[in-house]
């Protein structure tokens, strides 16, 4: 078994956040200027009062996530990634715990995210957790065309 910490942002791996999200990006598509937005400019998600977190093994970022702060009582679960050789392993899950833990510690009422209904193996993730498909009414992403909602309970 493979030994994860999760850690919040750390400027170190901030070039991880990058690099991790660009690859599975271009698996299938194109980076696009709200992802360069993003992952270029990780402090800029923790000053809005998110948060970026990072599976850790190793001293090596092998997986990330973002919490990005959209309003007093939503975030957006975005650039969840983990690096290929480490999936199938739960880290994705550990991630997911942190971020509903951030959220709820936030006092969030809702956690969205938009993504594409070819992720599967992501889908299923979504579905474990309670995340609920609803109109998408996003324009963030050109590839997305999945917007799904997690209702925080108080």
């Amino acid at each position: 078994m493979v030994k994860i910490e999760v850690i919040s942002y750390n400027k170190k791996f901030s070039e991880d956040f990058y690099t991790l999200n660009k690859l599975w990006i271009e698996e299938s598509w194109s980076l696009e200027d709200s992802d360069k937005e993003d992952l270029l400019n990780p402090e800029k998600i923790i000053k809005k009062g998110g948060q970026i977190f990072f599976a850790v093994s190793n001293n090596k970022a092998v997986g990330t996530v973002a919490m990005i702060f959209n309003s007093k009582n939503k975030f957006e679960l975005a650039k969840m990634t983990v690096k290929s050789h480490f999936r199938g392993k739960g880290i994705a899950n550990i991630l997911m715990d942190k971020c509903i833990q951030f959220a709820t510690e936030k006092k969030a009422k809702e956690i969205f995210l938009i993504s594409n209904d070819s992720l599967k193996i992501a889908r299923n993730l979504y579905d474990k957790y309670g995340f609920i498909e609803v109109d998408l009414d996003s324009k963030k992403y050109e590839r997305g065309n999945v917007k799904m909602v997690l209702k925080l309970t108080p």
